[in-house]
């Protein structure tokens, strides 16, 4: 964008400017941008807060204003120019939310104006400078701001141009510049799009490129910078016409910020090309001209300025951490072993043909794990859900035998759903659960494109370890395409009601009467032109309301009924639980796809309050991805946190997101910061989805293991040796306004792409209370090496060691389950002291399951932190974990003292428990079990 601004020469004022006119164009100008700035920050979805633009604002004016005192005759300056391009740095790169990153490109912009120079003016446009610096050496910390982050609507675009031509187009002199670019371009993008016809509907590609914010913007303030473009009409085409080929020369090589790059490659060649065509002229002279002592000293302090900067960054805002050796390894539990077994089938073939080409996104997900105990041995049981595999594999029960070794169980009344998706659907996870406080542990499956179902344990009644469908029976008859669900105690009455989330829309808008959505087979056209059959992709991508209506059912004992309260119909993935302002009730938190997340705060049981910020940044004002919740006490503070799995790609360089709760006396709503680049766990470079906590090492501080990977081609039938990436094309329908991208049939074929298919996991280990930067990702150190897709991670004690192990479902590809060797004896890798516990409510005034319920732990020692931990059924995305209770203790070898606040009861202190085994705590009836 501009930097500077000269007074257009009178032959381009196309119109009197009138006397309280500003004379100086850069006055508007800025008006403008902070206009836009506010709007966007508060209304439009940008991706910045007021905080961030206003850091890098003082950071690139304080910056200009010193260096032009060091090396303008120590005069002083107005920092307009800089202002000007530190707004146009704050909305369009896109980076995750912290302070410190916007440092790198404010530096770059400013620096820019005082190295790269030709006779004592700069070359680059500075905001270009910092822009394609960010890109080129950040690391993939930066990306530019998604056109959906711009408003999404034409009506931007519109104003972004009106304005320009109406505040100072015509005062700066670039008219040329600007029409014969826009000439240019258009006959361009309508040439990609021929080319392109094939895979991208044309009208997406011209459609979407020229109705983009970011390219008016571009157009009109950017690249027409008087200080740094052509003055001369034919010079002013030149630039134009070639801008348009490099950038065509870049969607070549399908690159995803053609048009900065474009323009910074020609900014370098002119720069090179003025101070060659000198050195010919001149020789020598031009040397001693631009070669000066003075340029000498002024390199000299920029480059100590970049190597404190980089100094600071390394050693005190992010440091590169290791942990020399984590303690344990992951070892996969090979299928000989475990006799966990599964096959891919051909069901992506039996979807609507119409759907063909975008099957494999829409059946991306539902390969769900789930831990408990349904035969209530001791050992913690596996049930395994996977639509893509062959009919006996979708629905998988393993019985735990011991030593990592399961048995399948069958479970006839999973048949017909099993070997019937077309018209029953299938299932999109599953949930271990005591619904009726019987004692025994049912099974609740999500329904995708068809009935939830819940399988009721007739183990009580029958003395089996069998299961019942009684779905119909206790009211569960809606139609979803859910992949979450949770059940908790809304109401503290002992019972526990259900939540039910829906990812994409269960039926089908445009239709009069309700027409349920299903992949298998979509209606037929009822008249020609009839497309309402494929409007059912997000009509936003960063605040999209046209998902699934989520669904809460309250338990009266007997029946499941259905109550209002929760209007959002956003694209749900993940539901975490937890009493996150510690009012004793439980609260809920949705982590949503294109959107922002819902947080919502229990009012007593009465109602529930959707929390949501006034900017972005804040807590329920976010355009991430969001793809898991999981809560738990990451700090030992004795508050609940959440951390939300989210994408770090280019384009979207947005990264997970960790809340930290912070309680506010009187309050209802805690204080809430995202805090996630400064604990590490940002994770950069992956498409993340399930997360787990847990504490992997026993050292008292709970770790992270994060699951990456979106789509690769493993399942498509002719694929390619070599598969393509499919983010390039994606892009293109991300410009595309909500009228081509929410129908799928506008979508391009995915068949022979990827997408980040070939990612591994990690695995954060906390570094408790050492440093600000908490967890360090060791998942190479500790033999989580595997590349592919991954989807859901479960945290459990699979052979009652007091370690916990880790199960992992890959969309495309078998189970995996992975051995924690903690504690196997060997001298590098010591062993830690433990105590689990298994927390029982009496049925009547707390479930039988205890949820909701928070256990306190206490050491007679500093050796051991203080710990809490809250009973969840599920917290995370397509897995549910071991409800016990592991509490690591480092090296602590005493005895232990536990508060148990009972869910709807008192609470109740046990003390001088042992360490090393679990115990059962049953309310009303103390340690029943050593």
């Amino acid at each position: 964008m501009t930097s500077t601004a000269a007074v257009a020469a009178s032959r381009d004022r196309a119109a009197v400017i009138p006397a309280w006119w500003p004379a100086d164009p850069r006055l508007p100008f800025a008006a403008l941008l902070t206009l836009y700035a506010i709007v966007g920050s508060t209304v439009l979805g940008f991706n910045r807060s007021p905080v961030q633009i206003a850091l890098t604002i003082v950071v690139g004016c304080a910056l200009d204003v010193g260096l032009h005192w060091l090396f303008r005759g120590r005069t002083l300056m107005l920092p307009l120019s800089a202002y000007i391009s530190m707004l146009s740095i704050a909305i369009i790169l896109n980076y995750a939310h912290n302070y410190y990153l916007l440092f790198l490109p404010a530096f770059f912009a400013i620096a820019s104006k005082y190295l790269f120079t030709f006779r004592g003016r700069h070359v680059f446009n500075p905001s270009l400078f910092g822009i394609a610096s960010a890109l080129l050496i950040g690391g993939g910390l930066y990306s530019t701001s998604p056109a959906y982050q711009w408003g999404g609507s034409p009506a931007v675009a519109t104003f972004i141009v009106t304005a320009a031509v109406f505040l100072f187009v015509f005062r700066i002199g670039r008219t040329p510049l600007i029409v014969s670019f826009l000439v240019f371009y258009g006959l361009q993008v309508w040439l990609r799009a021929y080319i392109l016809r094939w895979h991208v509907e044309p009208e997406v590609i011209v459609v979407g490129a020229l109705t983009a914010p970011t390219f008016y913007l571009f157009a009109f303030y950017m690249m027409t910078d008087p200080k740094t473009s052509p003055s001369g009409t034919l010079a002013q085409v030149a630039q134009a016409f070639v801008v348009v080929v490099l950038d065509l020369v870049l969607h070549k090589w399908q690159s995803l910020y053609t048009l900065v790059y474009a323009l910074f490659i020609l900014s370098t060649a002119r720069l090179i090309f003025l101070h060659g065509r000198a050195l010919v002229q001149e020789g020598s002279a031009h040397l001693r001209t631009a070669c000066t002592r003075t340029y000498a000293r002024q390199v000299a302090i920029v480059l100590l300025i970049a190597l404190a900067g980089r100094g600071v960054y390394a050693t005190v805002i992010h440091p590169r951490l290791d942990i020399a050796n984590p303690g344990f390894t992951l070892v996969e539990v090979p299928e000989s072993i475990t006799g966990i077994h599964s096959e891919m089938s051909d069901i992506m073939a039996h979807a609507d043909p119409r759907l063909h080409h975008f099957t494999k996104w829409i059946m991306s997900v539902g390969d769900a794990v789930a831990v408990g105990d349904y035969d209530n041995d001791g050992r913690p049981d596996l049930f395994i859900t996977n639509p893509l595999t062959r009919p006996g594999d979708r629905n998988a029960l393993y019985r735990n035998l011991g030593g990592f070794r399961f048995e399948r169980v069958q479970v006839p009344a999973l048949d017909e759903l099993s070997n019937n998706p077309r018209a029953l659907g299938f299932s999109g996870g599953a949930l271990f659960v005591d619904y009726d406080n019987s004692g025994a542990q049912s099974l609740f499956l999500m329904g995708a494109y068809g009935r939830s179902r819940l399988l009721k344990n007739m183990l009580p009644v029958t003395g089996r370890a069998e299961f019942v469908d009684v779905s119909e029976r206790v009211g569960l008859v809606e139609h979803n395409t859910s992949v979450a669900a949770t059940f908790f105690d809304a109401d503290r009455d002992g019972r526990l009601d259900l939540y039910v989330a829906n990812s994409l829309t269960p039926y089908l808008p445009d239709y009069p009467r309700p027409t349920p959505l299903t992949v298998f087979k979509l209606p037929e056209p009822e008249y020609p032109g009839d497309r309402r059959m494929f409007h059912f992709m997000h009509e936003s991508w960063n605040d999209a309301s046209n998902g699934g209506l989520n669904l809460l059912f309250r338990n009266d004992g007997t029946r499941f009924t259905r109550v209002p309260g929760m209007p959002e119909m956003h694209f749900s993935l993940a539901v975490g639980t937890g009493d996150l302002n510690g009012d004793g009730y439980t609260d809920l938190y949705v982590a949503n796809d294109f959107g922002p997340d819902d947080l919502y705060l229990n009012d007593r049981g009465r109602r529930f309050v959707r929390v949501s910020g006034t900017t972005f940044g804040s807590i329920g004002k976010d355009t991430y991805k969001g793809m898991n919740a999981s809560i738990a006490d990451l700090d030992n503070r004795g508050e609940l946190d959440v951390y939300v799995s989210n994408v770090h790609v280019p384009l979207q360089a947005e990264g997970s997101l960790l809340w930290k709760t912070y309680r506010r006396d009187g309050s209802f709503v805690p204080d809430i910061r995202d805090e996630a680049t400064d604990r590490g766990v940002l994770n950069e470079g992956g498409f993340g989805w399930g997360a787990a906590v847990g504490d992997l090492n026993l050292d008292g501080w709970l770790d992270i293991v994060q699951a990456n990977g979106m789509v690769d081609t493993s399942m498509d039938l002719d694929r390619p040796a070599r598969p393509r990436d499919y983010w390039y094309a994606a892009e293109k329908v991300m410009l595309s306004p909500p009228w081509e991208h929410s129908y799928v049939d506008r979508w391009p074929d995915l068949r022979g792409y990827e997408i980040f298919g070939r990612q591994r996991s990690k695995v954060y280990i906390s570094r408790g209370a050492e440093t600000r930067i908490q967890y360090v990702d060791v998942a190479e150190a500790v033999g989580l090496t595997r590349v592919g897709i991954s989807r859901g991670v479960a945290l459990a004690d699979f052979d009652n060691r007091g370690v916990l192990d880790v199960a992992m479902t890959h969309q495309f590809a078998p189970f995996t389950l992975y051995r924690n060797t903690l504690g196997d004896g060997q001298p590098s890798r010591p062993g830690r002291h433990w105590i689990g516990l298994a927390i029982a409510g009496d049925g009547a005034r707390v479930s039988t399951e205890a949820i909701g319920t928070k256990v306190y732990l206490r050491c007679a020692t500093a050796q051991c932190p203080q710990q809490m931990r809250e009973v969840q059924i599920a917290n995370g995305f397509s897995a549910q974990n071991d409800k016990r209770l592991l509490f690591g203790l480092a090296d602590y070898d005493g005895v232990v003292d536990v508060d148990v606040h009972w869910y709807g009861a008192e609470k109740t202190v046990y003390r001088g428990l042992r360490t090393g085994r679990y115990h059962t705590i049953r309310y009303g009836a103390g340690v029943v079990a050593p």
